[in-house]
């Protein structure tokens, strides 16, 4: 290793004197150079190295196999048959076991029936009559006693008043309360005709026996309200005794205009012996009195309706073992939705064994054929663990996303009748993954993954064949675009891309389905137009999310590094111009080398721009950077080694505070080599 360039050390350095003996320093790759061939770790905040990983390789790549594998069946594990209503059956489907089926159609009309025949309730205030007795008794008692003559005067003639004014006022206040108390018209005459009497208690009497037995039995405001329970009859409730029978005749209630009717017809039994205009003053009284007071009680009848509905016990049809539950091209009806879900009740829960085990056996095998095969074709590809780890991430996401556009669309479907789940699934973004597994690790593994992840997505969608090409198709597509990215707009072209095809996949696959050109094929046209464009938007968001997560370079980030306005670059400029220029004019150089190698040329040209970032320390050390002087002639052989030298170190130091990825991170501590400096 020489001060600057390995076979120009003399324009370094102008040292009087003999060239100092060889110190011995060396310098290798895993870290800063020190003389005398030792190594100092690299000193910095604590980064996450995958390249450390301690697990056994075996055991690492075996577990991530495992792990896959079971994540794939659960989430590609079929779900019991579940036709939609409408819906035409795409298969034949038996059934697998003998099994109870609830009826539901004969169920509800058994509780409807019991719901129509348990009686309603009604409520009767047996208070009425009661509350009515001390209300008459009270204003007859404030009659009687305004009525009342003093001991000093003559008794009140028939049809006369007394004259003296309290009585008059007194009395007229009565009138008021007796006609409102007995809801009577101000033309009315009985009040008159009782007081003329002087309010006996003969009248009282009378009164209260015409509505004493009506009120007792219940009065309700309309007929109609009982008649329509008579042939069930009604529950009388006794609000205050708390008290419930049955009244299977419900004719007997009267309404109220019945009622006072009747009061009328009685009346003449009562006051045979009164006269004409007393006694019509007696049944105008009484009919008065009388109010409704059997109602219906809603609340407590549907609680009664709705026990006696749930009373009743379900109705069951058996299904024979090999019985056709629904032949292909039928139209699920009612009857076959109810056959289904009975069928999935009934499966016993040792039935999935078999079919999961099989699942992953499929899956473990596929797994292994397809990455030990497409390796083994091209030995230069070599996965590091947290390359395979990557890939594991991104291929559980790809499902996840499968899943969830498998139940929403199935739920959208249960909905809404008119949408397709298809629709959904062909919104699915899955050649996200394959799209970015090629930006990160290249072509290669991004079309072993786009494989592997396309047979698996079609497993989640029903074990779909025609999804597989659909899915595989778009991801080639899409990783095609991604070989080279040098811009985010690529991302975003070969997101369009994918729709493209998606749209000449799905039209294919319409005409061997012999799907019409409807709307809902119409549908499934703009649905992977947008799926294409959703995975452009999906690759182009978790792209700096993998770059955290997995300490990963694209060419994307080396495009922003490569910014000569980035401030450790402007900070080189001005502490180092000499450097700085000789670090462009070295990446000029590299990027056309690595063009003609096959290597990357942008991470060539980066690394160039920040692979002397160490001299800012001392830059007037370096020849590049002096104006005449040279500061070496002041100092010993062995110092100055030691200052060309640790430029290595600060670069390192200043690269991982600057946050460079690890990759230019490497060229740093290694752009020296690991010959022997021998210059001193």
């Amino acid at each position: 290793m020489t001060p600057d360039k390995d076979k120009k050390p003399a324009r370094l350095f102008s040292l009087g004197g003999p060239p100092a003996k060889p110190t011995g320093a060396s310098c290798k790759p895993a870290g800063p150079c020190l003389p005398g061939g030792g190594k100092k770790k690299a000193e910095g905040l604590f980064h996450l190295d995958w390249r450390r990983v301690t697990v056994h390789p075996m055991v690492f790549r075996g577990g991530l196999v495992l792990a896959l594998a079971l994540a794939t069946v659960f989430l590609a594990y079929p779900m019991p048959d579940s036709l939609l209503m409408g819906e035409i059956a795409d298969r034949n489907v038996k059934a697998d076991r003998d099994f109870m089926v609830l009826d539901r159609v004969a169920t509800q009309d058994r509780q409807e029936q019991a719901w129509r025949k348990a009686p309603a309730v009604f409520d009767l205030d047996d208070l009425a009559a009661q509350d009515i007795r001390e209300e008459l008794g009270r204003l007859f008692a404030r009659g009687r006693a305004i009525l009342s003559p003093p001991a000093d005067k003559a008794p009140i003639d028939s049809g006369t008043h007394p004259e003296a004014g309290p009585d008059l006022a007194s009395l007229a206040d009565l009138k008021q309360r007796f006609t409102a108390a007995f809801d009577l018209g101000p033309q009315d005459t009985a009040f008159d005709a009782v007081a003329q009497a002087g309010f006996p208690h003969e009248y009282e009497r009378i009164i209260l026996r015409l509505v004493h037995d009506l009120l007792d039995q219940g009065v309700v405001a309309e007929k109609a309200d009982v008649l329509a329970h008579q042939q069930t009859g009604i529950i009388l409730r006794r609000l205050y005794s708390k008290q419930e029978e049955m009244v299977p005749y419900v004719a007997v209630f009267p309404s109220l205009d019945e009622a006072r009717r009747r009061v009328q017809e009685r009346a003449v039994l009562f006051t045979g012996h009164l006269e004409t205009a007393q006694a019509q003053a007696v049944a105008a009284v009484a009919q008065s009195l009388l109010k409704p007071n059997l109602e219906l009680n809603r609340k407590l009848t549907d609680e009664r309706r709705s026990q006696a509905s749930a009373l009743v016990s379900s109705v069951y049809f058996q299904v024979k073992r090999g019985e056709m539950v629904v032949r292909e091209g039928e139209r699920v009806d009612e009857m076959v939705r109810q056959k289904l879900e009975a069928q999935a009740a009934h499966a016993d829960n040792r039935d999935w064994y078999p079919q999961a085990l099989g699942y992953f056996v499929l899956t473990v095998l596929f797994i292994l054929v397809t990455y030990g095969a497409g390796f083994r074709m091209s030995r230069r590809t070599r996965l590091s663990q947290r390359d395979l780890l990557f890939l594991a991430t991104l291929l559980v996401i790809n499902l996840v996303l499968a899943y969830a556009a498998d139940q929403v669309g199935d739920a959208m479907g249960r909905g809404f009748p008119g949408v397709n789940k298809i629709t959904f699934q062909y919104l699915t973004p899955a050649a996200a993954g394959a799209m970015l597994a090629t930006v990160f690790l290249g072509p290669l593994p991004g079309i072993y993954y786009a494989v592997i992840a396309s047979a698996f997505t079609g497993l989640v969608f029903d074990r779909s064949l025609i999804f597989f090409f659909y899915a595989f198709l778009g991801s080639i597509a899409g990783l095609a675009g991604m070989i080279r990215v040098r811009e985010r707009g690529a991302v975003t072209r070969s997101g369009l891309m994918v729709g493209l095809v998606n749209v000449a996949a799905i039209v294919a696959l319409g005409l061997m389905e012999r799907i019409p050109l409807e709307s809902e094929a119409f549908f499934h046209l703009v649905a992977g137009l947008l799926g294409g464009l959703i995975t452009g938007v999906v690759v182009a968001g978790l792209i700096p999310f993998f770059e955290m997560a997995f300490k990963y370079t694209t060419n994307v980030k080396l495009l922003e590094l490569a910014n000569l306005d980035q401030p450790i670059l402007r900070e080189l400029m001005v502490q180092a111009p000499g450097t700085y220029h000789h670090s462009v004019i070295v990446g000029a150089m590299v990027e056309a080398t690595a063009e003609t190698i096959g290597a990357n040329p942008l991470l060539c040209k980066v690394s160039a721009y920040y692979h002397d970032l160490g001299k800012m320390r001392k830059p007037l050390y370096f020849v590049e950077n002096q104006t005449g002087e040279n500061r070496h002639e002041k100092l010993a052989p062995s110092m100055s080694s030691l200052i060309l030298i640790s430029h290595v170190k600060d670069g390192l130091e200043l690269a991982r505070r600057h946050g460079l990825s690890q990759e230019i991170i490497d060229i740093i501590g290694q752009h020296h080599g690991t010959s022997l400096i021998s210059y001193f």
